[in-house]
């Protein structure tokens, strides 16, 4: 097994993009100065109408959206929708695993904005779940705070590469978290710094409990670079109007997107790097160049948490995958 050099990782990931070049955009975007949506984003009927749950933890995240979450929502096609039914699976699976455990079910999401999700997940579950984010951007730290409305989520203003094994046992207010965390959701952080997925996945598995599971959430490349495009395309023209006018759309493929497609991998180069870190993986979700995995260790809760998962949401174009739900490993 190969000797991570942490140091170097984190010296790395501090030079990257999110926390350099595109550090203002970021800021810009959570103060609700640029790319602001001209409306608000709301799951769909068809998707709400199959679930009590799904309908209560969207009236909780309603409640919660930020600005920059708000961005973030109508940027990716039915991201709202996916948010939704993973808190909610990850909701059963915690009230499951905390039968016989003592301390609170710990979920930690990278860079993630205000942390909208994280504290729905948090609200919605009252408390049984306790949920860090982290974000570089001073604004999220302020959205953060203005709709939070419980004690049971924080926020770390800096870099996800602070969030270590010394930050948490150092948590003295928060004695939990020195077990580390049930389930990592890395937001699509890892596009935003640099390709090196096995490293950075090193960086973060650190805090992870041995049983729990990492859930990856990534823009990927396509090794055949025409059906890249056409599911950009899909997105931008299909989706993304609903929401931005055309002005914003083509400003942040030239400010951002562009950029960030330096650091993106494809989805063979992802599995890859999971999996010299885990045993098992599923592909979960998917929506244009959009996807999701979960990885663990521990086959029965990973197992435990995927029936715990309801039916995808994604219309047709936008599903580029004729398997979505699939062991990858």
């Amino acid at each position: 097994m190969k000797v991570f050099d942490y140091d170097k990782i984190r010296a790395t990931m501090l030079k990257g993009p999110r926390v350099t070049s595109l550090l203002k955009h970021f800021e810009n975007i959570a103060a609700g100065t640029s790319q602001a949506p001209t409306q608000s984003v709301y799951a769909t009927s068809d998707f709400l109408s199959k679930s009590n749950e799904y309908r209560e933890y969207h009236s909780v995240f309603q409640r919660n959206i930020g600005t920059f979450y708000q961005h973030l929502c109508a940027s990716i096609p039915f991201f709202i929708e996916e948010q939704c039914r993973i808190g909610v699976a990850l909701q059963r699976l915690a009230k499951h695993r905390l039968k016989d455990e003592k301390n609170p079910f710990t979920y930690y999401e990278t860079s993630s904005a205000d942390g909208t999700n994280a504290r729905t997940l948090a609200e919605y579950s009252q408390g049984m779940i306790r949920t860090l984010t982290d974000s570089p951007n001073p604004a999220n730290g302020e959205n953060f705070h203005r709709f939070c409305q419980h004690s049971y989520s924080d926020i770390y203003i800096g870099p996800f590469v602070d969030i270590t094994p010394k930050y948490i046992s150092a948590r003295n207010d928060r004695p939990y978290l020195k077990y580390g965390f049930d389930v990592i959701y890395e937001n699509t952080t890892f596009q935003m710094y640099d390709p090196n997925r096995k490293a950075q996945i090193a960086y973060v598995k650190r805090v992870l409990k041995s049983d729990g599971l990492m859930i990856f959430c990534e823009k990927l490349i396509n090794p055949v670079r025409d059906e890249y495009e056409r599911r950009e395309y899909i997105k931008d023209n299909l989706f993304k109007p609903h929401y931005f006018t055309k002005a914003d759309i083509d400003q942040k493929v030239s400010q951002i997107l562009e950029e960030m497609e330096q650091c993106q991998v494809t989805l063979d180069e992802l599995v890859d790097s999971i999996s010299y870190h885990f045993k098992y993986a599923y592909m979960i979700w998917n929506s244009t160049n959009f996807y999701e995995l979960v990885a663990s260790n521990d086959q029965s809760n990973l197992q435990k948490f995927i029936s715990f998962l309801g039916e995808h949401y994604v219309p047709a174009p936008f599903l580029c995958e004729e398997v979505l739900v699939k062991p990858l490993l």
